[in-house]
């Protein structure tokens, strides 16, 4: 394991908070959960510089500003704004010199699925570790409900919502990265993209014959649906032929072979695979725990 190369100074408040989280072995295994949480009031010489500590870290502006430097990257963060990172890597924040005083809430937290919803946020946020959260967002009143579990020695009780809470945070946080995508917000011919290959899933549909469909440079209209749904048009054509797939196979008793041309997968072979490849298991066992 790393070694933890860690240096900072305290330049803070007396009424900042600073409390630590120790949750039983079972909770660990199984949960994600909090190691420390923070509402932080920090002055001109506040800094922390850390590497090697198997920790997620989420920091919310709340007033002032501060500076993360973080791989290869320096951002400023003002209010209403996160950093995300992943303390193995190496980091330095601190206090801005353009301001007096920078307040965060914080929480360090690690266990089982963090990383996945991290690796989420980071590749949506086009590689990014800082971030704007709408107006409307629970980011800063869930972190200090998290807080107020822990203000006592805590219980099992508390890990485990702790955990739930935990997870709603790093939804939201991800799903912020999604800026505009509701349904209501996407762009028309997202809109109608979407609603094209939903309609007409079993045909043959390539990105050429989108982009002449919405007079649109194919590669920016890759580009863009990608942004506001999380797939390119072929991953969500995929998507929506094995969710109709699934379907066939639960309810007929259509062969593999049927079900494959009838969602519009001409090779039976390249259908298995596929099938396999997003559900774990070929379609014949996914009908076999299903269907019958």
């Amino acid at each position: 394991m790393e070694q933890v190369q860690l240096s900072y100074e305290l330049d803070m408040e007396k009424e900042s908070i600073w409390l630590n989280a120790t949750p039983s072995p079972a909770i660990r295994a199984s949960l994600p959960y909090i190691q420390e949480i923070g509402d932080f009031i920090s002055h001109e010489k506040y800094y922390t510089r850390r590497s090697g500590l198997a920790s997620y870290l989420i920091k919310y502006t709340l007033s002032g500003e501060g500076v993360l430097e973080y791989d290869g990257a320096t951002y400023t963060v003002q209010p209403g704004q996160i950093f995300w990172i992943d303390c193995l890597k190496p980091q330095y924040y601190y206090t801005s010199p353009k301001t007096k005083a920078w307040r965060v809430i914080w929480m360090h937290f690690y266990g089982p699925t963090t990383k996945a919803y991290y690796d989420l946020f980071h590749a949506q946020n086009q590689g990014a570790n800082t971030l704007t959260l709408p107006p409307d967002n629970n980011v800063a009143s869930g972190i200090r409900e998290l807080a107020s579990l822990y203000h006592s020695a805590g219980s099992m009780l508390a890990d485990v919502r702790a955990a739930g809470m935990l997870t709603n945070i790093m939804s939201e946080c991800c799903g912020a990265t999604f800026s505009g995508q509701s349904f209501l917000g996407l762009p028309e011919s997202v809109q109608e993209a979407r609603a094209y290959l939903v309609d007409n899933y079993s045909g043959r549909i390539t990105l050429d014959d989108l982009a002449r469909r919405y007079s649109i440079n194919k590669f920016h209209f890759q580009k863009l649906f990608k942004k506001h749904t999380g797939f390119t048009p072929n991953e969500y054509l995929i998507l929506t032929r094995l969710n109709n797939a699934k379907e066939f196979l639960r309810t007929t008793d259509m062969s593999i072979a049927a079900v494959s041309e009838r969602v519009g997968v001409e090779n039976v072979s390249h259908f298995i695979n596929l099938f396999k490849k997003h559900e774990g298991i070929t379609p014949s066992l996914y009908r076999h725990r299903w269907y019958r």
